[in-house]
């Protein structure tokens, strides 16, 4: 495989907040940084930091200059103001793809996060902005990422073709580390990167196109994970089987499963009929007798709450929009994609379809607001242009620099291009290579949108040796898509990373809450 270096644009300018107009036209406004003094009280001692917003220039191999990257940055300092580069340092990015860090920034492991009602309607502001008890800052200090064209960070047009693709993303994110790391001196501090939903799909790739570009992660957070998007059509029989145990947790939640036993045993049961009898059924397709398609249908039904007859007519393919409208449709009510335990009222609960996405509707206004807030009246950021939650590129689009491109390159000598992007053989290549670095794996049971069982299939088929199987741990959580949303689930998540920071590969199983693996049994 063939890598292009990317080059950056590291001479960062202006100490202090510095108004600019929108980019047009060919040129971007100079970067510029604006640091502020904060503290805060964890675990009964008291923490001094700083907070930095900034921004800083990357180049693309065809535009220099192409996208000036907005980041918020934490650093725990000493009594003098000083940062300390022994201290471990975390780069933190949602997903989308396109996406600002708004979610993260607001909701999980900064030093403020926002105080809004979990799993439930929010209301309109004013919303709350409280200390975070579970920031990770005494673990590690912590910078924040929006993707090219999102939140504060911008893009020329001419950048737009390569850095709104898989690879091209990947590389500009390398580019940004390695342009921080430079300009904070940090390029001899322990390494670490954590990303959300798309954001797993880019840190598993970034993992490894790090290396390629001199640096080496000690470890990786993916949580939310979507690493094969081979496995999200639902014209392949996987889809059901990976998204089926999280149908059976959602169920269970919503009290529509039938079985009287515990969250822990259910998920056992769903995932040994999801592994064995549904997998086979799905095999089997049309050569499947009527007689088995009636008892998967009625055990399918016992284990998620929905009719035996819709499951028997939908094929035992129900997909997880039709998931979602079904299993409280006598209350009138759909359930969240990006968290199950959510539940609201739909206006056309015929369609098979939501026509809003509920948890979404409920919690983005207020992180959107709250996060304006904070950036521009809290830690003074004062730039022109609007903060965007998303990239606005066309999801429909096919051309280059209009839509998404999905292409991705694999690692190796071959260096074949997927027209689907699999990450898999970029993070076992970046474990190979690496044997040191650990990754940790982070998924909400009630999450419906990137399924965790669909997660334990992908990693079962990383194909490490045997010795390297050890470097990846899994670690489950009680909420959804944003697994912090729960402060219960926010504290266990900081608990776990912290004992991750702590150990090292060797370390991990005391960590790892991944069940024994369901084999169905092979006769021959």
């Amino acid at each position: 495989m063939s890598d292009t270096n990317t080059q950056n644009t590291q001479n960062v300018g202006n100490a202090g907040p510095v108004a600019a107009a929108p980019a047009q036209g060919k040129q971007l406004p100079e970067a510029c940084e604006h640091t502020t003094r904060h503290s805060i009280t964890v675990n009964g001692g008291e923490l001094d930091y700083a907070a930095t917003v900034g921004t800083i220039l990357i180049d693309t191999p065809k535009v220099p200059k192409a996208a000036s990257i907005f980041f918020t940055a934490f650093d725990l300092v000493n009594g003098e103001g000083k940062t300390d580069p022994a201290r471990p340092v975390t780069f933190i990015f949602n997903g989308g793809p396109g996406s600002s860090t708004t979610f993260l920034l607001m909701g999980s492991i900064a030093p403020k996060r926002i105080n809004v009602p979990d799993a439930a309607p929010v209301p309109a502001a004013p919303y709350a902005l409280v200390d975070n008890a579970h920031t990770l800052l005494p673990v590690s200090d912590l910078v924040f990422i929006d993707a090219a064209g999102a939140g504060f960070s911008e893009i020329l047009d001419a950048a737009k073709p390569e850095l709104w693709s898989v690879d091209g993303d990947v590389a500009g994110f390398s580019a940004f580390i390695r342009a921080y790391l430079s300009k904070h001196h940090r390029w001899n501090s322990p390494k670490y990167v954590l990303g959300e939903s798309y954001g797993t799909t880019r840190g598993a790739a970034l993992a490894y196109r790090l290396q390629q570009d001199g640096v080496a992660l000690n470890g990786l957070t993916l949580i939310s994970n979507v690493l094969d998007y081979t496995f999200t059509s639902d014209l392949i029989d996987e889809f059901y089987v990976g998204y089926f145990p999280s149908y059976a947790s959602v169920a269970k939640y919503h009290g529509r499963a039938a079985s009287d036993v515990k969250l822990d045993e259910h998920l056992k049961a769903a995932r040994a009929f999801a592994a064995g009898p549904l997998r086979l059924a799905l095999a089997a397709g049309d050569s499947l007798d009527d007689e088995t398609r009636h008892k998967v249908a009625r055990r399918y039904a016992e284990l998620t709450g929905l009719d035996e007859r819709y499951v028997y007519d939908s094929n035992l393919r129900v997909s997880d929009p039709r998931f979602r409208k079904a299993l409280l449709h006598d209350e009138d009510k759909i359930v969240g994609r990006y968290d199950g335990r959510v539940a609201g009222y739909d206006l056309d609960r015929m369609n098979d379809e939501e026509t809003f996405v509920v948890d979404d509707a409920w919690l983005d206004p207020a992180y959107s607001s709250l996060c304006n807030a904070y950036l521009r009246d809290e830690l003074g950021w004062d730039r022109v242009p609007e903060r965007k939650g998303f990239a606005d590129f066309d999801w429909n689009a096919t051309e280059p620099g209009k839509g998404w491109m999905w292409w991705h390159r694999m690692p190796g000598e071959s260096g074949w291009v997927m027209t689907q992007p699999n990450v898999l053989p970029d993070l076992a290549a970046a474990i190979a290579h690496q044997p040191t670095m650990k990754v940790l794996l982070g998924n909400g049971v009630y999450d419906l949108c990137t399924p965790f069982f669909q997660t334990e299939y992908d990693i079962d088929h990383l194909m490490l040796p045997k010795p390297l199987r050890r470097n990846v741990a899994f670690a489950y959580y009680p909420a959804g898509h944003m697994l912090y949303s729960s402060e219960a689930s926010l504290a266990k998540f900081t608990a776990d990373l912290t004992r991750f920071y702590a150990s090292d590969v060797s370390g991990l199983s005391a960590i790892d809450e991944r069940p024994a693996a369901v084999v169905p049994s092979i006769s021959l």
